[in-house]
C-alpha cells in the first residue's frame, strides 16, 4: 500500500539536512542502520529568506501556539471544515454538553481509561474557568467517549468535539497533552481513520517518553491542572497497551520496543481499575516476547518452532484474571484479548505450515479455532451489551478475527462426524459468536457483511442433525407424544459438549 505523502520533511531529515521522501515513515528513516522515530512534531518553519525574528516574551508566546501535529494530517480526513475551525470554542460547544459527556465517561468508560479524574474535571467545568489545556483534554475525552459509546448527538457530535480540540491544541507538552493525543487516537480508531489513529497513539507514546513517564511520574504532580489526570502511574501503561494492540491489528511494529516496567501491585493499593489495567499489561508483556520474535526485523532472535509456539499458547491459556472485584468491562477486555492472542499464535503456526490433523498438540490442529471460540463464548456469556460497548471497535476487531478464523476453518475443512446429535459443533460456535457480535456489527457494514456471508454458508453446508435422529415423524400429530430417542439422556447441549469434547481437543 502506498504511503500517504506529507507536505514537508520529517524531523530527523531536517536535523540531518538530508532529502526526505515525505512519506510516513519516510524512506530515509526506514533504511537507517539504527531504528529511528520518523516524526513530524516540530512546527513547520517559514521558507525562503529569513525576515524579522521575534525575541523575548512575544517570540516565546508565538512558539507555543502551534499544534503538536502540524498540517500534514489532512483536515479533510478528520471531516473538519475550515469554518468550524475558525469559530470560538464557546460558540460551538456549550459547557452543559461537555458536562453531560464527561458524566457518561464517568459511568461507562472510566474503567477502560482510568486516567481522567471526572469529579475534578466536572468541578472545573461547572464552577470554574478551565484553561486551554484542560479544555482541550475535555473535548478530546468527549470526542472519544461519544464515538466509543455511540452517543446520539444533541447540538454537537464527536466530529465537532475532535475538530475543536485539534484547533485549540498547543505545543506545550504535559500530562494533559499526552492524554489529548491518546483520546484523539481512540476517536480516529473508532471511525476507522487508521493513519491518523496510528499517528496520534505514537505521538502520545513519544510525548510520554519525553516526560519520562516510562521511568516515573513523581515530578509531574506539580504541573498546572495536573489534578485532572488520575492514576498517573499507569498512564504510560495505558499508552503502551493501546499502541501494541493497534499495531498488531495493522501489522506494524510498535514504536516503543523496550521491555516495559510494570508498576508493583502493592503500590496501586486497592484501586480495582488500576489493578485491572495492570493485569492486562501482564498479558501483553507475556505475549510481547512472541510478538518480537514474530517480527521480520528480529534477525538475532531464535527461530519459532512448533514447540515454542505451543509453549507460548500454553502460558497464555493458563493466565487468568485476578480475584476480587473488577469492573465487568475490564474482565471482558481481558478475556477477549487473551483469546485473540491465542488466535494470532495459531495463525502464525498456520503460516509456517506447522498444522497437522495428526498432531498431538492442540494448537497445531485445524480444530483449535473452535476451542478458542468455545472459550471466548464461555467467558462472555455473562456480559451484557452495555458491558461490551465501552470497549469500542478495537475489541470488535479482535472478536471478528477469532470468528473469521473459525469460519475459514469450518468452510475449508471437512466436517467430522460426532458421537451425539446434541454435541456442539464448530458451526454452532460460529453462529453463537455472530449473534453475540451482531449488535456491534451494525455500525460496521464491512465486517458484518464478511461475517454474515461466511456464517450463512457454514450453516448451509453443515450436516442436518434431524436426518440422523431416530424419531417418529407422525408423532407431531399427537400432543405430548413427541420424543426423541438418542440412546442417552442429555440435560443440555452444553453439558454434552463438555463430556464429548473429543473433536475439539
Amino acid at each position: 500500500m502506498r504511503h500517504r505523502l506529507t507536505k514537508r520533511a520529517c524531523d530527523e531529515c531536517i536535523s540531518r539536512k538530508v532529502k526526505c521522501s515525505g512519506a510516513w515513515p519516510c524512506d530515509t528513516c526506514q533504511s537507517a542502520p539504527k531504528q529511528v522515530n520518523c516524526t513530524y512534531l516540530k512546527p513547520a518553519r517559514r521558507r525562503g529568506p529569513k525576515v524579522r525574528r521575534y525575541t523575548g516574551e512575544q517570540g516565546e508566546e508565538r512558539l507555543t501556539t502551534g499544534p503538536l501535529i502540524p498540517p500534514h494530517v489532512d483536515p479533510r480526513d478528520e471531516e473538519i471544515s475550515r469554518v468550524e475551525a475558525e469559530r470560538p470554542a464557546s460558540n460551538i460547544i456549550p459547557t452543559e454538553e461537555l458536562v453531560s459527556v464527561v458524566r457518561s465517561y464517568q459511568q461507562a468508560s472510566y474503567s477502560v481509561w482510568p486516567v481522567v479524574d471526572a469529579e475534578v474535571l466536572l468541578e472545573k467545568l461547572e464552577h470554574g474557568t478551565p484553561n486551554v489545556g484542560t479544555l482541550c483534554l475535555t473535548m478530546a475525552l468527549c470526542a472519544a467517549t461519544m464515538a466509543q459509546l455511540q452517543l446520539a448527538p444533541t447540538s454537537i457530535d464527536s466530529t465537532m468535539m475532535a475538530a475543536e480540540c485539534m484547533r485549540m491544541r498547543e505545543a506545550h507538552l504535559d500530562l494533559r497533552s499526552v492524554l489529548v493525543s491518546f483520546f484523539l487516537h481512540v476517536y480516529h480508531a473508532k471511525i476507522n481513520k487508521r493513519d491518523s489513529a496510528m499517528l496520534f497513539i505514537r505521538e502520545a507514546v513519544y510525548g510520554a517518553r519525553l516526560l519520562k513517564l516510562d521511568e516515573g511520574v513523581g515530578r509531574h504532580d506539580t504541573e498546572l491542572d495536573a489534578d485532572v489526570v488520575a492514576n498517573k502511574e499507569i498512564v504510560f501503561l495505558l499508552l503502551w497497551v493501546s499502541e501494541r494492540g493497534y499495531s498488531l491489528h495493522l501489522g506494524l511494529q510498535p514504536s516503543y520496543t523496550t521491555p516495559i516496567h510494570l508498576p508493583d501491585e502493592v503500590d496501586v493499593g486497592n484501586n480495582v481499575d488500576v489493578k485491572g489495567l495492570l493485569e492486562l499489561g501482564r498479558l501483553f508483556a507475556t505475549f510481547d516476547e512472541f510478538s518480537s520474535r514474530r517480527s521480520s526485523n528480529a534477525r538475532d532472535k531464535p527461530a519459532m518452532t512448533a514447540d515454542s509456539l505451543a509453549e507460548t499458547e500454553t502460558v497464555l491459556s493458563m493466565l487468568s484474571f485476578g480475584r476480587g472485584d473488577r469492573p465487568s468491562t475490564r474482565i471482558a477486555d481481558y478475556c477477549i484479548t487473551k483469546e485473540w492472542m491465542r488466535t494470532i499464535i495459531w495463525q502464525e503456526a498456520l503460516s509456517r505450515h506447522l498444522l497437522s490433523s495428526k498432531s498431538g498438540a492442540r494448537l497445531m490442529t485445524f480444530r483449535f479455532p473452535a476451542v478458542v471460540s468455545r472459550d471466548l463464548l464461555m467467558s462472555l456469556q455473562s456480559f451484557t451489551e452495555s458491558d461490551l460497548l465501552p470497549l469500542g471497535r478495537d475489541q470488535l476487531l479482535k472478536c471478528f478475527e477469532i470468528a473469521n478464523s473459525l469460519a475459514d476453518t469450518v468452510l475449508l475443512t471437512p466436517c467430522v462426524p460426532t458421537c451425539s446429535d446434541f454435541q456442539m459443533r464448530p458451526h454452532d460456535f460460529l453462529h453463537a459468536l455472530y449473534q453475540k457480535l451482531l449488535p456491534f456489527l451494525e455500525q460496521d457494514f464491512m465486517l458484518k457483511s464478511i461475517l454474515h456471508s461466511k456464517t450463512a454458508e457454514a450453516l448451509v453446508k453443515a450436516p442436518a442433525r434431524i436426518l440422523r435422529m431416530d424419531y417418529n415423524p407422525w408423532s407431531f400429530d399427537h400432543d405430548g407424544e413427541y420424543a426423541h430417542s438418542t440412546g442417552k439422556h442429555v440435560d443440555s447441549p452444553e453439558e454434552d459438549a463438555d463430556s464429548h469434547w473429543n473433536f475439539y481437543g
